[in-house]
């Protein structure tokens, strides 16, 4: 491969990358809106990975809905981070500030990661990832303590909530590695699964999305289901391609800080002074962890 050719395998990695943690970002503002819009957690879930069910459709007939060689155990593990993950945000939501969720999620989700590959595959934590684990944890503390003195709107048993829906995400990328699914066939399956979970609770428990006016359903489908659910998992798929996962995945520094920023234009969200040290200090520990930053001997 030439060193042009090179080059511009990593410029379009690089902007794979980007699209995806962009659009991953704009979620949770996007999602505060759906709720303010009246959009319960299925109506939210159902647009998050029935739209894209749908459009990976052609991916999951080839892959099938029980993937060859993949053990049931894993595949249980993927589906955490599919309508577990969105019903479990969604309610957390209603109740807690976007900082904080930015803080909390995508941040603990690699420290759980790590425990939970310990545990389950006794891989080692390396020191580096211990230092960032070190950084994140202080920035769970400082949520905590926000939540605590009532600094933003966030209550207390919310935050277990954000932290079950944060080990889901885990779980679907412990089980992930070890799947031999690409990322678009990965999703195309979680995405099956949990549509034809949620089909039958809609059913049951009703849905608003046939109330929405035409133009707040059609963003809301757009946002949810094309761009978060479609857009971003081939974009991130494509980054992995052309990156591989360390580099690719070191991007994901970006979205705590992407979706705090965009809280604050989007929707007026303004963290406090607490939240924001305590955004950056986990936003820290997420580089460290990913190698973005790294702490010599």
């Amino acid at each position: 491969m030439s060193v042009s050719t090179s080059q511009g395998r990593d410029r379009a990695g690089i902007a794979f990358a980007l699209l995806a943690v962009v659009i991953w970002a704009a979620w949770l503002p996007a999602t505060r809106v759906a709720i303010s819009d009246g959009l319960g957690p299925i109506d939210i879930a159902l647009l998050r990975y029935g739209v894209p069910a749908l459009m990976l459709l052609p991916v999951c007939l080839r892959t099938g809905l029980l993937p060859r060689g993949v053990p049931v155990s894993l595949l249980l593990a993927m589906f955490c981070w599919g309508a577990p993950f969105v019903l479990l945000m969604s309610f957390g939501m209603a109740r807690a500030s976007v900082v904080h969720t930015a803080a909390l999620v995508p941040c603990m989700m690699p420290v759980i990661a790590a425990f939970a590959s310990r545990a389950f595959y006794g891989e080692a934590i390396p020191r580096q990832r211990r230092i960032g684990i070190t950084f994140i944890m202080v920035d769970a503390m400082l949520v905590l303590v926000s939540v605590y003195i009532g600094d933003s709107m966030t209550d207390l048993s919310t935050i277990g909530l954000l932290l079950l829906a944060s080990a889901g995400w885990a779980a679907y990328s412990v089980a992930f590695r070890r799947s031999g699914l690409t990322a678009v066939q990965a999703a195309a399956v979680v995405f099956a699964w949990s549509t034809i979970m949620l089909i039958p609770l809609a059913l049951m428990h009703g849905t608003m999305l046939p109330t929405l006016p035409t133009g707040s359903l059609l963003f809301h489908i757009l946002a949810q289901g094309v761009l978060s659910g479609f857009v971003a998992t081939i974009a991130y798929g494509l980054a992995i391609g052309r990156l591989g996962v360390p580099r690719a995945a070191s991007f994901s520094v970006l979205v705590p800080v992407l979706a705090t920023i965009l809280a604050v234009v989007w929707i007026g969200e303004m963290p406090s002074a607490l939240d924001a040290v305590a955004l950056c200090i986990g936003t820290l520990g997420v580089a460290v962890i990913n190698g973005v930053l790294s702490f010599k001997r």
